[in-house]
């Protein structure tokens, strides 16, 4: 009796893309060769592919992807608009992808997370693991401000009580079982590296080389990655409402002390040469401490105003999450899965 071979899970490769088309040929060329390659091994199922989601590029990056997937079997997309972002394109992606992938990997389409360590992540996927993450033990591709930057980042949420796996970003594989619990997080602007570890599922890692940018430039400046960060803290932790909380406590407290010490001090040399009934001994004039006490009106100002805007950032996820909105709505579908119609 002929034995039937065996064949691997389906993975999917979800690739967001945001004006990338400078880069787009050589990661379809890379990746499409890699998962031939872990299917001719019998590593993955042939219906395996890789899924760019163009996030409202104003490029040629959404024609690069058409044109790709009508020569390539492998290769799908999925068009976005308006620009949503780098994690609400990630997030869209897996979530299309889960109705027809075992797993799916997340990269990025620089070609800076390298291919070449997909088959050790399948193989721990293939093991019992969930999650599995692609851990940077370089950054030779990244400019000293993003290494610098990004290793402060990662110490500091422990802190936070924000915990996820050192120098990981967002390369890693998901189980079917996790992009099904994933898909119960429906809050907008999801931050993925913070919610995977909430899911409590088996993880391991795959230690890998950052590789430099293949071509282009760089989507993600300064402004972008701090932005990330902060919306990091203000949507996993409550760390920032507790610290302005304790930091009010440590304000007030003296000052109420030293307010007490002067009313009780005053009461007993009202009346001598050089006193103000109100503030104690001082200078002559109606308001001795004047500079102490305007500094003191600026200092509370500025704690009033940081407390305003760290609730603020919390008011305006209660809004946007009230609100609904969809926060990239799918205009067109090339290649997503085979006998879908799509």
């Amino acid at each position: 009796m002929k034995s039937e071979r065996w064949e691997g899970p389906v993975l999917y490769v979800v690739v967001p893309c945001f004006d990338e088309e400078a880069v787009l040929d050589d990661t379809a060329e890379e990746l499409d060769r890699t998962l031939e390659a872990m299917a001719g091994e019998g590593l993955i199922g042939e219906e395996s592919r890789i899924l760019f989601v163009d996030d409202g590029s104003t490029d040629r990056t959404w024609e690069k992807v058409r044109v790709l997937s009508a020569l390539r079997p492998r290769i799908g997309g999925i068009a976005l608009r308006p620009h949503g972002g780098h994690q609400t394109a990630m997030y869209t992606g897996l979530m299309e992808s889960r109705a027809y992938c075992d797993a799916a990997v997340t990269m990025d389409a620089d070609l800076q997370d390298d291919p070449a360590i997909l088959p050790a992540m399948v193989e721990q996927f293939l093991a019992g693991k969930d999650v599995v993450y692609a851990r940077r033990k370089s950054r030779r591709g990244d400019p000293l401000w993003k290494r610098a930057t990004a290793w402060l980042f990662y110490r500091s949420m422990p802190a936070m009580k924000i915990h996820m796996p050192k120098d990981c970003g967002e390369y890693r594989l998901l189980s079917k079982r996790a992009l099904e619990g994933l898909a119960l997080f429906t809050e907008p602007d999801p931050f993925l590296r913070g919610l995977i570890p909430l899911l409590g599922l088996p993880s391991g890692e795959v230690p890998f080389d950052r590789r430099p940018r293949r071509a282009g430039k760089s989507r993600y400046p300064f402004r972008k990655a701090a932005g990330l960060a902060a919306g990091a803290v203000v949507s996993l932790s409550p760390w920032p409402i507790h610290l302005l909380f304790w930091l009010g406590i440590g304000i007030a407290l003296p000052a109420l002390l030293r307010l007490i010490w002067l009313l009780a001090f005053s009461s007993r040399v009202s009346g001598l040469p050089g006193t103000s009934p109100a503030l104690g001994p001082g200078p002559s004039g109606p308001f001795p401490g004047w500079e102490t006490a305007t500094v003191s009106i600026w200092a509370a100002t500025g704690l009033l105003l940081m407390g305003m805007g760290i609730l603020g950032a919390y008011i305006l996820r209660i809004w946007r999450q009230v609100a609904g909105r969809p926060q990239g709505q799918v205009t067109e579908k090339v290649n997503v899965g085979r006998g879908t119609g799509n």
